[in-house]
């Protein structure tokens, strides 16, 4: 036999995959004809084309370094082969995909390099940057405290009232007052016009005193003049005892989240110690303070929250102060968010296979309790009355010499 032939590399892109094929070719010019002779049964060296070796076209297209007219149809991969591997290829790349996203989905984003260089140099409020809150504004579920000095005989006015739903107070006998979206100064002056209807003005506080005579003021027509403002009389006083409408939240891994009210001197430090602190599976590096936007303004504000600047370093730069409506988002660990997520994923199979087992040991009790204990062919062995129970002897180990 001549010198074995060479292995070429061909390409099949049929389905524009790129697939190494190895076709056995004889490229020795000078043996040729003895490889067409011999009769192999691999064919190789054969020349020609495939129409005058008797067999079909070649079933596909290839780009191939033999020498041209020769065909390796006998070793090419066949279509569906091809189709097979492109697809097995095409799911494993998915697979991969979807698993970086399910991971990147349970794990969530860790919070990046907190700006404080950028929020030291703005006016958020702070600590030991503290603003004033505007006029406190009378909303549900407040509770108003109305005192009236002198009212009708056996009508007082005292004592606290609740806002509403519906955003008025009560004072009994006198009737109802929309008190909702106003100050406490506004407030005193609409409960004043609203007592006018029951009480005189000089009663209310609201005639003017001479300071000589003490004694009320009139003018050239004989009439009692009215102080300027009614919110200057002294016979009413009106204030807010519960501030509950104002409230600031806390949500996420923390012993209580919920709803606080506002105080005004409130601090992300001080939110998060009146939840009763963080829990272990929080993630100290993740905590943002969420700003809804006022009235007029272009969007909320986010704010990242260094919780080891504040307690560890001291560092008031995230240590924000609260406004009514912000939101304290402690957010949960990765790890954790990723056991949780497997927990969730496993949990329907768990169930199945619980149930098989459980299902498993019941059928071989039930099998166990067939079986007679010490024959009868019942539970307990008797057979039934007067029945003889039939011992069975036990069976003694084979030992050598035993007869």
């Amino acid at each position: 036999m001549g010198p074995r032939p060479a292995r070429t590399i061909q390409i099949d892109l049929s389905r524009e995959a790129i697939v190494p094929i190895v076709s056995p070719v004889k490229t020795d010019p000078v043996n040729t004809a003895g490889w067409a002779e011999s009769g192999s049964r691999s064919d190789w060296g054969r020349t020609g084309t495939c129409e005058e070796r008797g067999r079909p076209r070649c079933p596909r297209r290839v780009v191939s370094v033999a020498p041209p007219g020769a065909c390796s149809a006998d070793v090419v991969v066949s279509e569906e082969r091809m189709i097979a591997m492109n697809q097995t290829r095409t799911e494993r790349q998915w697979a991969r995909w979807l698993l970086v996203v399910a991971i990147s989905a349970a794990c969530g984003c860790q919070t990046v390099r907190t700006p404080e260089e950028k929020i030291a140099s703005s006016n958020i409020p702070r600590e030991f940057q503290k603003v004033s809150m505007p006029d406190y504004v009378i909303e549900p579920p407040d509770l108003v405290l109305v005192e009236v000095l002198e009212a009708l005989p056996g009508r007082p006015i005292s004592g606290e009232r609740l806002v509403r739903p519906d955003g008025k107070i009560s004072l009994g006998f006198y009737g109802e007052v929309y008190v909702a979206g106003l100050t406490i100064p506004e407030v005193k002056e609409k409960i004043v016009l609203h007592l006018r209807k029951y009480i005189n003005d000089e009663t209310l506080g609201l005639v003017e005193i001479d300071e000589e005579t003490n004694e009320p003021k009139y003018d050239k027509e004989g009439r009692q003049v009215l102080i300027k403002d009614f919110k200057d009389t002294d016979r009413i006083f009106v204030d807010v005892t519960a501030y509950n409408s104002k409230v600031y939240y806390i949500l996420g891994d923390v012993a209580v989240p919920g709803r606080i009210p506002i105080t005004g001197n409130d601090t992300v430090l001080d939110a998060l110690q009146n939840a009763g602190g963080l829990l272990p599976t929080a993630a100290p590096q993740n905590i943002r303070l969420v700003r809804p936007a006022p009235p007029g303004a272009c969007c909320e504000q986010v704010l990242p929250v260094n919780l080891s600047a504040i307690t560890n370093g001291g560092d008031p730069t995230t240590n924000y102060q609260m406004m009514p409506g912000d939101r304290i988002i402690v957010h949960r660990d990765p790890i954790v968010r990723f056991t949780i997520f497997l927990d969730r994923l496993v949990a329907p199979y768990q169930v199945v296979v619980s149930s098989g087992l459980q299902t498993t040991f019941f059928a071989n009790f039930l099998r166990i309790l067939s079986h007679p204990f010490g024959g009868g062919g019942g539970f307990g062995g008797g057979g039934g009355v007067g029945g003889t129970a039939t011992r069975i002897p036990p069976t003694l180990p084979l030992q050598p010499g035993a007869k």
